[in-house]
């Protein structure tokens, strides 16, 4: 599979995610923002922080394939 491809496949997966998985995963994975801070910002418990983060994780892996 070629880059552009994967790359694809990938942004497809991530709009695919409900959106407060989708703002979790960013939170965490892009601004670098701990459990912690994320669960602060989005006036949430760690806990649920967490859970998105597994949930979304679980979710992008399947909606990628066998990339």
């Amino acid at each position: 599979m070629q880059v552009n491809s994967c790359r694809s496949a990938v942004l497809v997966a991530v709009e695919a995610l409900p959106a407060l998985e989708r703002e979790t995963l960013a939170l965490v994975y892009y601004r670098g923002m701990s459990c912690d801070e994320v669960a602060d910002t989005m006036q949430i418990s760690v806990a649920t922080v967490r859970d998105r983060l597994h949930e979304g994780a679980r979710r992008l892996l399947a909606g990628v394939g066998d990339l």
